[in-house]
């Protein structure tokens, strides 16, 4: 929903709950402070939206490194929450509605117990030093175990993760099973020789290879994972990615992705009792 709010707030998910667009699955990302709290926001750094350090006009951190200055763990939980997260936000008229409006970055704890009815996948951003103990013992310390997903794209992480959840827990694929899936060629009898975890968390494209088509998501669904799909802000492009039988559409846009599933949702039938 990062559209419609300041990403990865309390504002967000606030809005993704709301009668109009109804989330069913809200994913955040997670780093630490450098007092240990584990805290809600994408980048390594918190110039691209706070404003502080480099400012708003500040890359988004990619898989080739970070462009800010003021790094997440180097802030303590205080000096984090004195910083504005709705500064960066705009609208689509150019405005800055958040901005000064005590929009805050948001401990895990928080947005945990603020919306407890919510569920979340949690995607694990840091590495170095490792949040996972941390973060699993959280979850649990929380209750939270069965509305919550695991997310680490990095191998290392998703070790650590399977090694630390419990049974009941879920783990999303990580990178090396996303590229296995995305091969065609490799499972040529429903994926078999490709790893299965609890869901498959896929870009809906990748080196030129289109991952949403009816047979990834078929070899999927045939190791037991549902497929999503992320990030997609465009009608046409759910369209396509739903038609192949995707479960979940990842976006920036949940306004859009709601009304076009009320749109293709069959009408209600009025029945009435013999």
């Amino acid at each position: 929903g990062a559209a419609l709010a300041p990403e990865n707030t309390i504002r967000a998910v606030q809005r993704a709950q709301e009668p109009s667009i109804e989330a069913e699955i809200v994913e955040v990302d997670l780093h630490a402070t450098a007092d240990g709290e584990l805290v809600v926001v994408h980048d390594a750094t918190v110039d691209r939206v706070t404003g502080a350090g480099l400012g708003c006009a500040t890359a988004q951190d990619t898989a080739e490194g970070t462009f800010g200055e003021l790094r997440v763990s180097a802030l303590t939980l205080q000096e984090l929450g004195a910083l504005d997260a709705g500064a960066c936000f705009v609208d689509e008229a150019g405005g800055h509605p958040f901005a000064g409006q005590g929009v805050t970055i948001p401990t895990l704890t928080e947005l945990l117990t603020t919306f407890p009815g919510q569920r979340f996948m949690l995607e694990v951003k840091q590495t170095e030093p490792s949040l996972v103990p941390d973060l699993v013992a959280l979850v649990e310390a929380l209750g939270a175990v069965e509305r919550t997903c695991y997310l680490a794209f990095d191998e290392g992480a998703t070790q650590e993760l399977a090694a630390l959840v419990s049974d009941e827990g879920c783990i999303a694929m990580p990178s090396s099973g996303v590229r296995c899936y995305a091969t065609d060629g490799v499972f040529p009898f429903g994926g078999g020789g490709c790893p299965a975890y609890d869901v498959l968390w896929a870009p809906r494209a990748s080196s030129g290879l289109n991952l949403a088509t009816p047979r990834v998501v078929g070899n999927a669904h045939a190791a037991g994972m549902p497929a999503f799909y992320w990030t997609i802000n465009d009608e046409p492009t759910m369209s396509d990615v739903l038609a192949a039988g995707a479960d979940g559409v990842v976006t920036d846009r949940p306004d859009l992705l709601r009304a076009l599933l009320d749109s293709q949702a069959p009408p209600p039938t009025n029945q009435e009792t013999p």
